[in-house]
């Protein structure tokens, strides 16, 4: 019954690929299966993440689905990693299916769903994505197992980072986030200075900053809007710091309106904006690695972006040491401690048409994966913010400027991913990003919010 339910449910799901957050690039696959030659280091000082005091399993070979194919610091040690588990003496075997590409990755993965042959463990980006799977009760619940031991597996984690990997109206926690991110305020140091302002950290705040600069001749920002999530990024990030997350949820159920007054006022912070000049010249001629190239040249104030921005962008640069960074700035002080950001991978355990012995070391593995051991040799390779606290070595490289994000973020008690990836109608974002593109035209705030709802209209609400 469970695989008919899922062949119904998941015909509509191949129709559409919605993006929860931005991926690696590149068409590179891979399948392996790993054996004890494939990893042979010294393991004999590293703590053990995975046993919790398990006997040695029989010979069980599990399957785990990625898009970790890529040749990088942070995927090659993903893949080492797994390698590493494999050579355990635990009877575990980790078969990989890495594929990099997210539309074939999706599509393969909704179509082991509907055959009933699924991965024992799968990376997805959790919200509303993955309700068919959890209507159809494919989808392991892992409360049980995060909760053992007085909630140590639990306890690794930052509070915010579990938004993705809980559903209204089930009980239970069906995911562990594996990557997260969070949307913070870069801004230029010498250019603050030479101002005299100190960098914002209220709404207000900023747009007193953004008639500062212009009037001394600075962009206070450049938008590349020729990409438009990065408009739809501005006003997620006015949404969670002004309405609160618990606007998102209210979008997403339709009891707060895209017309309403409170996200008109939204829309018209960005109208007041752009009028003004302050998101910069050309923005819809501008795309984003432009606008993070006017950044990095020291023409920009402001910028804001992803925790990647560090690592992929200025560590490591000239540049790196003139940039600061703030909590994006607030609307409502109650909604000071919230962010754009969160969980944007997640681990899922199936249980459709899975053993006892399958599904017990597919928790094995995850707490492997999952542990601060893991994220702190990462740290030595790839930094960037995760969702695990955990020590630094001593061979972790410095890096003030993630330090103070990761400041940011044990600050934090909620965050939400783009606004309507909670939202059950898969056109969502594409609407609203769409209509607040219009504003760089020279939409008014009334116009956007028009422009949402009658989209909304030809699709039948």
């Amino acid at each position: 019954m469970k695989q008919k339910t899922l062949a119904l449910v998941l015909a509509a799901m191949m129709t559409t690929s919605l993006l929860a957050g931005c991926g690696s690039s590149g068409d590179n696959s891979s399948k392996d299966s790993n054996s004890e030659d494939s990893s042979n280091e010294d393991n004999s000082n590293e703590e053990d993440n995975s046993t919790d005091g398990d006997s040695k399993k029989d010979n069980i070979v599990i399957t785990v689905a990625t898009r970790y194919s890529n040749d990088n610091p942070d995927e090659n040690y993903y893949r080492e990693k797994v390698e590493e588990f494999s050579a355990m003496d635990n009877g575990i075997t980790i078969e990989m299916d890495n594929i990099s590409t997210e539309a074939d990755y999706l599509d393969k993965l909704r179509t082991s769903f509907a055959n009933g042959d699924t991965p024992n463990v799968f990376l997805e980006y959790g919200g509303s994505r993955c309700l068919d799977y959890l209507e159809a009760d494919a989808l392991l619940d892992l409360k049980q197992y995060l909760d053992e031991n007085d909630g140590e597996w639990y306890n690794h984690f930052y509070d915010s980072m579990w938004g993705q990997s809980v559903y209204e109206g089930y009980d239970g926690i069906y995911s562990v986030p594996f990557k997260c991110y969070l949307v913070p305020l870069f801004y230029n140091k010498e250019l603050f200075a030479d101002a005299g302002i100190e960098p914002p950290t209220t709404l207000d705040e900023m747009m007193k900053a953004c008639e500062t600069f212009k009037e001394k001749g600075v962009l206070p920002f450049q938008a590349g809007e020729k990409d438009n999530y990065r408009f739809g990024h501005f006003n997620n990030c006015l949404i969670i710091k002004s309405l609160g997350v618990e606007a998102v949820d209210k979008l997403a159920k339709r009891e707060l309106a895209y017309d309403s007054d409170e996200m008109k006022s939204t829309y018209q912070y960005m109208v007041d904006m752009m009028e003004n000049g302050y998101f910069g010249e050309n923005v819809l001629d501008t795309d984003a690695p432009t606008e993070v190239s006017a950044f990095k040249a020291g023409n920009v104030a402001m910028k804001w972006d992803g925790s990647w921005f560090i690592a992929n962008e200025i560590y490591g640069t000239d540049f790196y040491d003139k940039v600061g960074v703030v909590p994006f700035p607030y609307g409502d002080e109650s909604c000071k401690t919230y962010s754009q950001g969160g969980a944007s991978d997640l681990f899922f355990i199936s249980q459709l048409n899975k053993s006892e012995e399958e599904i017990q070391a597919s928790v094995e593995f995850l707490k492997f994966i999952t542990s601060p051991d893991y994220y702190a040799g990462l740290d030595e390779v790839a930094q960037t913010v995760v969702p695990v606290k955990f020590e630094k070595t001593e061979n972790s490289p410095e890096n003030p400027l993630l330090d103070e994000v990761i400041k940011i973020q044990e600050e934090l008690t909620d965050m939400r991913t783009d606004v309507q990836n909670y939202d059950p109608q898969s056109h969502m974002l594409d609407t609203v990003r769409s209509a607040l593109q219009g504003i760089a035209m020279g939409d008014s705030a009334d116009q956007c919010a028009k422009n949402i709802m009658d989209r909304m209209a030809e699709y039948g609400e």
